[in-house]
């Protein structure tokens, strides 16, 4: 059963009336995730900033949008998930030969029904519409009004034309289509997906004030080596203390200790360094103080800062005995809504004692430690690095995780030219044939290559495709299948880097790789003409109006 597309109009423009809020905002991490995801399946890309993003378009086109527009997208989105599903409606009767009409046929009359009697200038397609609908006449007199007036549904472009809901979407928020017309898209992104739409709704329920604060978090970034997971970490996660984690890493390290720490003495007598130089500092002594590890100095940042977001971040979590170096502070991984930790612990004497001495926030632990909300813990992961430790189950139900999946396109070096068996390749394509030789050798997933194994600033030499990459693949990745992947003549590695040097085909992908570069071509050419007629269509529009 359709709604009613004018009651919903202005059901939207009443909430956007009396809840709009023109504050700047940061959205949510999980709708920047899901936004992103809707973006790469229409080839189109997109960076956060703080208050912006930078949306690159499938023509390598760039759009610079504020924050804003995506709040303002959430005010159409359930009216224009109505209006679309109007459209679908009418895309379904047009495919199904009304009067042994084709589908073009059909469109053309949707078209020049528009203000006019339907009854007159289409009988057939008004009763095609009361056919579809059968007892629920409601729905189909809503479909007829669609069809014939545009004001009951604030439209004006006409309903064949793919950008038809523009018109009304603008309309409804009351803003100019020179330059924000790109917010319907954003609309429409968000209306094509039940997540994005439920994740984009919560942005109406966001508090808006000067703080920057989004609720705290417990992230686990994981993926193949070279998928960009530090990088993704620095990005969104900003005033970061990172610490790399390492086999001999203790829970000492981590929260804290009594430690040696170096006092001196005031004296008149002359103290030189092995040196001879004269050293006036005083005599030394050394004194047993509470040292703060990495997790308390970012906790204590948090608490005495708490407009602002703070974020430890940890390196290679697996490389450590990660639930032993957490120790009682696992506990804090519980987070209630707002970020806070759900339970409070009661530390060590020797930290609790610690805490207690600041004399800025110590009366706050009083009744235990805590993770304030303004405090996100994050950390990368490799399952495929040798010699590296288990998370429990216990441990890892306490983490969101997140997987970083292999980018074959859209990456910043992606069209950087290698020279490989006498020729020269762009590095996305050599990425893609290595990839998929390793996975037709059922080699696991999280072995495969990043298009960041190889950085933008490493890739200027090409002697890092031997020294970095082909040792990965020679001692890592095909340790046990070197004769599947490499050619059968190379005994050794140092075979394997010479005949690379010798602009041998030394992994049998050459073919494979001009296959690709085909296919590239094709599909450039494609997107080409689709441009050229997306061009035609609009100098169409501006003549028209």
């Amino acid at each position: 059963m359709l709604r009613d597309l004018n009651e919903l109009a202005m059901m939207t423009r009443e909430n956007y009336s009396n809840t709009f809020s023109n504050n700047d905002f940061k959205l949510s991490r999980d709708f920047k995730e899901r936004f992103s995801r809707v973006m790469e399946v229409k080839n189109n890309a997109i960076q956060y900033f703080d208050y912006s993003a930078e949306i690159t378009i499938n023509t390598g086109n760039k759009i610079f949008c504020p924050n804003q527009w995506f709040y303002l997208a959430t005010f159409v989105v359930t009216y224009l998930n109505e209006l679309f599903n109007y459209k679908r409606i009418l895309e379904e009767l047009a495919n199904s030969g009304v009067d042994g009409m084709a589908r073009g046929r059909f469109m053309e009359k949707v078209k020049n029904v528009k203000g006019k009697d339907i009854d007159e200038t289409s009988p057939q397609i008004k009763e095609a519409i009361i056919n579809y609908f059968g007892e629920d006449t409601v729905s189909a007199d809503f479909l007829c009004n669609f069809l014939t007036d545009y004001d009951w549904w604030f439209g004006s472009k006409t309903i064949d034309r793919p950008d038809f809901f523009y018109t009304p979407v603008l309309k409804l928020l009351g803003v100019v289509n020179v330059s924000q017309s790109y917010i319907a898209e954003i609309a429409s992104f968000l209306a094509s997906d039940s997540e994005l739409m439920k994740s984009a709704l919560h942005l109406q329920e966001q508090e808006f004030s000067q703080s920057d604060v989004l609720p705290g978090e417990n992230l686990i970034v994981y993926g193949a080596p070279g998928t960009g997971k530090s990088h993704y970490l620095r990005e969104n996660f900003p005033n970061s203390t990172r610490v790399v984690f390492h086999s001999e890493y203790s829970y000492y390290d981590f929260v804290g200790s009594y430690k040696p720490v170096p006092v001196y003495l005031q004296t008149d007598i002359t103290i030189r360094r092995l040196n001879g130089e004269s050293f006036g500092n005083g005599e030394p002594r050394i004194d047993y103080q509470f040292v703060p590890g990495p997790f308390i100095e970012v906790l204590l940042f948090a608490l005495r800062n708490p407009n602002r977001t703070f974020t430890l971040l940890i390196e290679e979590i697996n490389r450590a005995n990660a639930p032993v170096v957490f120790g009682d502070i696992f506990q804090l991984l519980d987070r209630k809504i707002d970020g806070s930790s759900e339970y409070l612990i009661q530390p060590n004497q020797d930290l609790y004692n610690y805490l207690l001495s600041l004399e800025d926030i110590g009366d706050v632990f009083a009744e235990g430690l805590f993770l304030p909300a303004n405090m996100n813990i994050v950390a990368t992961m490799n399952s495929a690095d040798q010699g590296v430790y288990v998370l429990d189950s216990a441990f890892k139900r306490r983490w969101k995780f997140k997987y970083m999946a292999i980018r074959e396109l859209g990456f910043t070096h992606e069209n950087h030219l290698i020279s490989y068996a006498g020729d020269t390749f762009p590095w996305r394509v050599i990425l893609s044939a290595i990839n998929k030789k390793l996975k037709d050798l059922q080699i696991n997933e999280d072995r495969l290559i990043g298009p960041y194994f190889i950085s933008p600033e490493e890739i200027e030499d090409s002697n890092n495709f031997s020294s970095k990459l082909l040792i990965y693949l020679w001692d890592d990745v095909v340790r046990y299948k070197r004769r599947e992947f490499f050619n059968q003549d190379i005994k050794t590695y140092s075979d394997l880097v010479a005949k690379f040097f010798n602009n041998e085909d030394i992994m049998n992908i050459a073919e494979d790789m001009y296959l690709l570069l085909s296919e590239g071509q094709i599909q450039a050419e494609l997107e080409i003409e689709g441009e050229q007629e997306d061009l035609e269509g609009r100098s169409e529009d501006v003549i028209s109006e």
